[in-house]
């Protein structure tokens, strides 16, 4: 392992994905610090600024077009019936490496919908057959049984995999039920690898939560944007009332796409408030990254997150986590860091003030943070070295 590619998202605006570059590079490098790490950026300008400091390569790799010739060719076959899967990138440039690591790490689960996505994991298996060692990293795989046809897709795929890591325990158990020859590994997600200095000090005010809530999960939930914002409104005046605190709004995916953009979303959360609650609230109206989002977080003396890789960038600063569960990845991450699935609500029950408010008045959940910093990343070489290309 030399030359390592890192593939499979769409651009670090979401800070849960620049943090799995920064931790995925800070682990290599720990691993072995003559290791070189690239990055295939489908989003390259804006990459570049949001990675500074990072000791990455950043690959510009452009964006397909909307009418390119593989969606037409696509649009054409589905009237006839015929599946055709849009590539996911052209495939002679991948010869420069002798490593893939495929770090979409919700790219191996069932969409909203129930359908699923071959493009990447197919792009991956032509990069194995070049010769690359292939790599599942920090994902959660599955559940794939209400879709039979992405299950019997998968558990092939799966198959041919190199090295399959794993972020936490549920897809770690689920793959394991699948018997797979490839070898499986739990492992801390990349995240809790970024910037380890940054730490909570000692409380010296009154109570502050930090907040984040996603639009996309809120598609999940309601369905409709506009019910979602006032439903959570009003959660978050009871909250204010019932616990007499102060909440931060903490953005943590700022997309072009509206739908999947947390600080557009947040901002009509905030001037719906009433007036009085606004003293009360405030939002991080600009656009930190992770690493700076940390600064705010460790003013709060709990987080109560939507995106899971915002509540991991909680907890590795040592603050306190209620993860807002629209899918069981959140489930698998908590027993990871807590030994507990009991600090995941679903996001329906954050309008149930008085679970929410006993649940955190009563927190007595202790994270392995440490543990977890102290896993041994090493055998992760150790299983690559053993398989033969």
């Amino acid at each position: 392992m030399k030359n390592v590619l890192l593939i499979g998202i769409g651009g670090v605006y979401n800070y849960g994905c620049e943090a799995i570059i920064r931790g995925t590079v800070n682990i290599l490098h720990i691993i072995d610090p003559n290791i070189k790490v690239f990055y295939a950026s489908y989003n390259y300008k804006d990459d570049v600024k949001r990675l500074e400091g990072c000791n990455v390569t950043i690959i510009n790799r452009p964006k397909r077009k909307r009418w390119n010739i593989h969606n037409i060719v696509r649009k054409l076959l589905s009237f006839l019936h015929y599946e055709y899967v849009v590539p996911y990138d052209s495939i002679g440039w991948v010869k420069n490496y002798d490593t893939l690591f495929s770090i979409g790490g919700d790219m191996y689960t069932l969409n909203p919908d129930g359908g699923f996505y071959k493009s990447l994991p197919l792009f991956c298996e032509r990069c194995s057959s070049l010769g690359l060692k292939y790599v599942l990293w920090g994902a959660s795989v599955g559940k794939f049984e209400n879709n039979p046809a992405a299950l019997a897709f998968y558990k092939k795929h799966l198959a041919k995999v190199d090295l399959l890591v794993l972020r936490e325990k549920i897809s770690f158990d689920y793959l394991k039920s699948f018997l797979l020859q490839s070898p499986i590994i739990l492992a801390p997600d990349p995240a809790y690898f970024v910037a380890p200095e940054i730490k909570k000090k000692e409380k010296i005010a009154k109570g502050v939560i930090g907040l984040n809530l996603s639009p996309l999960s809120a598609l999940y939930e309601y369905k409709d944007i506009q019910k979602a914002i006032e439903r959570q409104t009003q959660s978050i005046v009871r909250l204010i009332d019932a616990m007499d605190i102060d909440i931060v709004l903490l953005p943590h995916v700022i997309s072009p796409n509206c739908n999947d953009n947390d600080l557009y979303y947040m901002r009509n959360i905030y001037e719906s408030l009433p007036q009085d609650y606004k003293k009360r609230v405030s939002l991080i109206d600009i656009d930190p990254a992770f690493v700076g989002l940390k600064h705010e977080i460790i003013k709060c003396d709990y987080v109560i997150a939507a995106r899971m890789h915002c509540a991991v960038n909680a907890l590795s600063v040592g603050v306190p986590s209620v993860f807002l569960a629209y899918s069981e990845k959140a489930k698998g991450m908590s027993e990871y860091i807590y030994d507990s699935q009991k600090p995941v609500i679903a996001l329906s029950q954050f309008e149930d003030t008085v679970y929410l408010s006993n649940l955190l008045e009563r927190w007595n959940y202790s994270s392995k943070i440490e543990e977890v910093r102290n896993f041994d990343f090493k055998i992760i070489l150790d299983k690559l070295c053993s398989v033969k290309k």
